[in-house]
Formats: C-alpha cells, structure tokens, sequence
C-alpha cells in the first residue's frame, strides 16, 4: 500500500469509529474489579512438569486460549536466566488451574549475541486463521546489543516479528509442530521514530470487520524513553502489514509504560486490551467500540492484601496472557508474576476472575 492510500485509508478510520460510536453503547459506569482468585500460583517453582523441564525461572509472555472447552497455554518459559534463556512451550488444563505441559514449540539458539538474532524468543499470539486452515503463532526474536558499536549489551536490539504455522490442518493442529514461515514486521524503512533501538518489540494481530490489526511494542534504550505501542494493518494475518501514519501512532492508552497487550472480542461486541502496566499488583486494561480507537488505560488488582503472593512494585507483576469471557460474563485471567522462594526469583503463574462492577 502507498503512502497516500495508507492516509485514506487512515481518515477512512475516523469515519468508522464515528459510526460505531453512535450504535454502540457501552456500560460506561461499569470497570473491571477482581471478583475471586486462587490462593497463591497456579504453577510454581515445585510443579512436577517445572521440574521435569529444568525450568529454572519460571515464565513470561505469551496467551491462553479456550478451545473446546480446553484452555492452552503457549507461553515463554526462562528455563536458565530470567528474561534471557528462553523457549516457547504449550500446556493445557481442562479448569485453568491444573495444568500439564505438552511440548516445546519454539526453542532459542544459545549464545546471546549482537551476531545472533535469536538469542531471545517471546511469544506473543497464538490464532486460527481461516484462509490457512491452520493455527499460527507469531513470536519476537532479538539479538544482544553491539558495545562496539555504543550500544547496551545487556538490552534487546532490533525484535523480529516471526510467524510460524501448525504443520497439521485443522483446529486439532493446535498441539504442533509449528513451521516458521518468515518475519512479518521488522526495522526497515518504514520505522517510525518512537519505535526506538528495541523495536519491533512485540506483535499482537486480532480482525476487527473486515481488517487486520497488529499491536505492536517499540522502546528506546538510549536515551532511555518510554515503552509504547503502535498499530499495523493487513488484509490478510499473513501479511504484508503496514504501519499506521505517524499521526496516529503511538497510541495514548498509558503514559510511560504498556507491554505485550492482548485482545478479545466481547460478546457485547466490543473489543477487550489486557497488557502489562505499572502498578502494585495490577494489570491494565483498555476498552474499543471498533478495534480501533482505544480508552485511555484503567488498572485493576489481581491479587487482594489477603493473598499477594507476588513480590510488591510497578515490574514484579508481570504479563496477563487472557482475558478469556467465560458463559456467566466473568473473565478468566491468567498471569504471570514476580514471587521469591528463599531469596530465589521465579516468575508463577497466576489466576483470577475479573467482572464487570
């Protein structure tokens, strides 16, 4: 798409969002509150598959999805260093709360490097897509900075959005293996300048009508900026995607800081963010009548004073992987955070239920 039918296309956008808005008519008076939880994580450091696994510091990113019944977990596991030795696995759970690993579906290449580009894997999305007939999940993959070269060694340099594709057909395809089918979004050309050193930094793409659209995360390392996020669009999930103008990105759901969102579609319609913000205990939230145009970030606690098992600040409560709308209109909501065991750091996976107040 050129660059003019990207801003057509972009003010054709506002025409939208004016006309759902004046169908739609959402319980404004009503947010999202912790309405129960589980006592303490749902998987810790001592689960039997943990153990077997060798996971060393438990988990970060990815998405929980309900199929037939079945939640399946694709998520990162940090099976040496936090936040550096990574691996995708799948796990499954008939109530959300015992679960069973199944397989590793991604694996890094070891040796974090500025010469090696997948050092780091993160899963961000797990999907059906029709026009395949196939499950695809889309992961970031970085390299090390270059210290030669003024950069951070320690921080992610230049995220790759990879999308890999179920090799079985079919929804039953879900359990893999996967194919990689190449890279969706990357530096190039069309980077926008908040996107910053650390970018593409996560991908998130959901259908709203008859579009595509891909959440997707930027950072700047030096100088240190905030971590926001941006929109593409495609008329296919396989792409080629296109970042939205300048104009419109980044997106002003929160102020400083906003990592790996996931979104749903709400009964009612409407479209559902959950992602990764400050705050104690927390996790934010954005709500969109058409996919679009997002509510500025409202917060909501998922562990009560009773029960906070996690390690207190903005970054010990980590990533929601679902908001999931279960029959009664509650949300399930699986996360991951913080917890130390005798002076050792492992990222649990938690549980609770949100509802509508």
């Amino acid at each position: 798409m050129s660059p003019i039918q990207t801003k057509i296309f972009f003010c054709l956008l506002f025409f939208l969002y004016a006309a759902v808005n004046l169908s739609a008519q959402p319980a404004k008076n009503k947010v999202l509150k912790m309405a129960a939880e589980h006592r303490g994580p749902i998987i810790d450091a001592d689960n039997p598959d943990v153990l077997a696994s060798a996971n060393q510091s438990g988990f970060e990113t990815g998405q929980v999805i309900k199929l037939d019944g079945i939640y399946h977990m694709f998520v990162n596991e940090m099976f040496g260093r936090a936040h550096l030795d990574m691996r995708v696995a799948h796990w499954i759970s008939a109530d959300a709360v015992q679960w069973k690993r199944q397989a590793t579906i991604v694996n890094s290449i070891p040796g974090r490097t500025a010469t090696n580009p997948r050092s780091e894997v993160w899963l961000n999305t797990i999907i059906f897509n029709e026009t395949e007939n196939a499950w695809n999940i889309f992961y970031v993959a970085y390299r090390a900075g270059d210290s030669t070269k003024g950069e951070i060694s320690g921080n992610d340099y230049a995220g790759h959005i990879w999308r890999a594709r179920s090799v079985v057909p079919g929804k039953t395809g879900i359990d893999g293996p996967y194919a990689d089918m190449g890279i969706v979004l990357q530096p190039d050309a069309q980077s926008q300048a908040w996107e910053g050193q650390q970018a593409v930094a996560s991908f998130f793409p959901y259908k709203a009508g008859r579009t595509w659209y891909g959440l997707y995360a930027g950072h700047n390392h030096i100088p240190r900026g905030p971590w926001p996020i941006g929109m593409a669009f495609a008329e296919k999930l396989n792409g080629p995607w296109t970042r939205l103008p300048a104009e419109f990105n980044p997106l002003k759901i929160a102020d400083t800081f906003i990592e790996n969102p996931v979104v749903s579609r709400l009964k009612d319609g409407r479209y559902l963010m959950v992602f990764d913000s400050f705050g104690d205990r927390e996790i934010g939230y954005s709500l969109s009548a058409d996919g679009v145009h997002w509510d500025k970030e409202t917060r909501v606690k998922v562990q009560s004073p009773g029960n906070s098992w996690a390690e207190a600040g903005d970054h010990s409560m980590r990533t929601p992987l679902c908001a999931i709308e279960e029959a009664d209109g509650n949300f399930t909501v699986i996360y991951t955070a913080l917890k130390k065991i005798n002076n050792r750091k492992f990222y649990a996976i938690g549980k609770c239920t949100l509802a509508w107040k």
